[in-house]
């Protein structure tokens, strides 16, 4: 019972890409050290009237270090509790995630970029399967929005390239990653698992209509076999990322629309005595969204935004019907001085997953300085 528990866990968890540094050169950008909070807390209801509400509070601590001109290193660390509640039951889990750190090299007038990465695994791993279950299943729900998915994962590393021109009246760009994951213990007595590397491609391209200007993200990502003492386990799906947006200037206000689209494919399971390919089903549907941004500068210099989104997550093939989410947001800014910025933000969700047989509300609520040296 243990061996499958632990293993439906991981593969739970597996599918949820954790924070990743990014790297981008920005001639001239001074160094800068940012520390963030967020509290996150989502009720969900079920047709019977059974509740279980989970809260989740996440230090961000991140920073930019120029190191010479065309060469740049970011790191970024998270540590996060989470408290779920179910009837008269309570569980806590709480750690400390991995420290990750990416160093970006330019070249010809930043046309080509290389950069490499390595995640240190300095998070919590090792932990109790059984009495921590439940939360782990929760960081793992596709149509929750939850700051932090991991904890400690094992030693890793990441090789990028990329490369950008213009194209007649476009900016285009070119990257390619490598992640190799490392094997580790994420739970008590399961021995060594070891993720799937994966492999990713993204394109960019920006150009101006007038004053507006449009940008297209889209990627394309496969992944390797996990592997749990040497037995292939479960091969994550592979997955298709699009992202559009048009920012519109304004004399007041700046408005930004945009809209997101997700196509995955099927994930395999193996069998765990004769290693042979158990099912092929999705484990999570593909996944349309859009949002509109309203920004301006308000009293005594505040920058003011609010946003309104929805995320539409189709049924996957594990009888999970369809999930709904609509937010709406406010967030402030502000320079305090030359170096210093301060900014909040609040979110509200409302919707239902699972066809309508599940209601769910959250909302959440964040605060962050940023220093400039």
């Amino acid at each position: 019972m243990r061996t499958r528990i632990t293993i439906s866990v991981i593969l739970a968890l597996v599918l949820i890409s954790s924070s990743t540094v990014h790297a981008q050169i920005i001639y001239g950008q001074p160094g800068s050290a940012g520390l963030k909070f967020y509290y996150s807390s989502w009720n969900l209801e079920d047709q019977d009237g059974l509740t279980q509400d989970i809260s989740q509070g996440t230090l961000d601590l991140s920073g930019f270090i120029p190191l010479k001109e065309n060469l740049e290193a970011r790191y970024q660390i998270l540590s996060g509790f989470n408290t779920l509640e179910y009837g008269d039951a309570e569980d806590d889990l709480s750690g400390l995630g991995d420290l990750r750190i990416q160093i970006s090299r330019s070249f010809s007038r930043d046309k080509y970029l290389l950069s490499a990465g390595v995640n240190l695994p300095t998070g919590s791993r090792e932990l109790n399967a059984e009495e921590e279950r439940r939360i782990v299943e929760f960081l793992s729900y596709d149509f929750l929005t939850l700051p932090m998915r991991r904890f400690g994962e094992g030693l890793g590393f990441n090789i990028q390239a990329g490369a950008a021109t213009e194209l007649g009246r476009f900016k285009c760009g070119l990257s390619a990653v490598y992640d190799f994951l490392g094997s580790y213990s994420p739970y008590e007595e399961t021995g060594d698992y070891d993720p799937g590397d994966a492999i990713s491609v993204n394109a960019t391209a920006n150009t101006m209509s007038g004053k507006v200007s449009y940008t297209g993200n889209f990627g394309f990502s496969i992944f390797g076999t996990d592997a749990l003492e040497d037995d292939d386990i479960y091969k994550q799906a592979p997955q298709f990322n699009a992202r559009i947006m048009a920012v519109i200037p304004g004399q007041k206000y700046t408005t930004t629309i945009g809209t997101r689209l997700v196509i995955r494919g099927r994930n395999k399971r193996y069998s765990l005595t004769e290693g042979v390919i158990d099912s092929q089903l999705k484990k999570y549907g593909d996944e349309i969204g859009g949002f509109v941004r309203l920004s301006f500068t308000g009293w005594k210099a505040w920058n003011i935004g609010t946003m309104a989104g929805i995320r539409q997550i189709m049924a996957n093939e594990e009888e999970f019907d369809a999930s709904t989410v609509f937010n709406l947001g406010l967030d402030l800014s502000k320079a305090i001085n030359d170096r210093l910025t301060f900014d909040t933000g609040m979110i509200y969700y409302t919707g239902s997953a699972d066809g309508g047989e599940i209601d769910m509300s959250g909302f959440q609520m964040s605060g962050g300085i940023s220093l400039s040296y």
